[in-house]
């Protein structure tokens, strides 16, 4: 999959941070140094780190972070715990890194890079590059921002934790959208085949939903595996989406309809090109 570089983030004073130390929560949770050494952190540390990251607009007081690690009867020393996790994840980040603000621990902003900041920055300008017709730049977009996950599961290792279990599945969502954004528009350049992998991820991984299967069965025509497309894809697709839950697929029918007529390629991807953008734009 090639890339482009990420977009140089910056500080509150407008500096570059390339040097920035990066905190990573798409995957295994880690801390990486400038020079790209990559610091292990116990388990306590990584839903401390996760806390402050997920909610880093908001100073979270000790109280707070106790109340959220340990939902029922924390340990009578969890107010000493949260203070002594802080005081090494000073330690891990920089003396700064971590400010006393508003009675609370917030992650400044200076010289600290998180990776799902920058996955839902990079999604905002790929949606915009297509909906102004830029698809090439979309597609570079998407690949850098898809790029930044190791896995497909986001905060993994401190799910227990309910606000880090909900902020995972809405990360883990927005990947979703980043690729059915991403296959459809490989579609509208023409490249089914770098379409097809991601997409058949998508079926496995959520057969339930209706866009990745009309998505497949267009990549999987366009490279001229139609009876493929009108047959096997098509009966599992309606399996899932309508024997199993009732439901019409209205998309579905109507690309299968296409796919044994032999519609155009251009008028198959028109189908359900661009709605994923579109939609999915403020």
């Amino acid at each position: 999959m090639r890339t482009i570089p990420i977009f140089e983030l910056r500080d509150s004073r407008g500096n570059g941070m390339r040097n920035a130390i990066k905190i990573r929560l798409l995957g295994p949770i880690a801390v990486e140094t400038p020079m790209g050494w990559r610091r292990g952190l116990s388990a306590q540390l990584r839903k401390v780190l996760a806390l402050l990251a997920v909610t880093r607009e908001v100073p979270l007081s000790a109280d707070q972070l106790v109340k959220r690690m340990w939902s029922e009867e924390p340990p009578e020393s969890a107010g000493q715990m949260i203070r002594n996790h802080i005081r090494t994840l000073r330690g891990v980040l920089g003396g700064r890194a971590i400010e006393n603000a508003q009675g609370g621990y917030r992650l400044v902003a200076d010289d600290i890079q998180i990776d799902t900041e920058q996955f839902e920055a990079l999604l905002q300008v790929a949606r915009g590059f297509r909906v102004a017709g830029r698809p090439q730049d979309s597609v570079r977009t998407l690949e850098t921002a898809l790029g930044l996950w190791h896995g497909h599961e986001a905060l993994p290792g401190v799910r227990d934790v309910l606000d880090l279990q909900v902020a995972a599945v809405g990360l883990e969502e927005l990947r979703f959208q980043a690729e059915e954004l991403l296959v459809d528009t490989y579609l509208t350049l023409g490249r089914p085949e770098e379409a097809l992998p991601i997409v058949r991820g998508l079926t496995l991984l959520h057969p339930t939903r209706e866009l990745p299967w009309a998505q497949l069965m267009a990549a999987q025509t366009l490279i001229g595996r139609r009876v493929e497309a009108s047959g096997e894809t098509y009966r599992q697709a309606h399996r899932h989406l309508i024997e199993e839950t009732g439901l019409d697929a209205p998309l579905l029918e109507q690309v299968h309809r296409g796919v044994l007529s032999g519609v155009s390629a251009r008028e198959l991807i028109a189908l359900f090109s661009g709605s994923r953008a579109k939609s999915s734009l403020p």
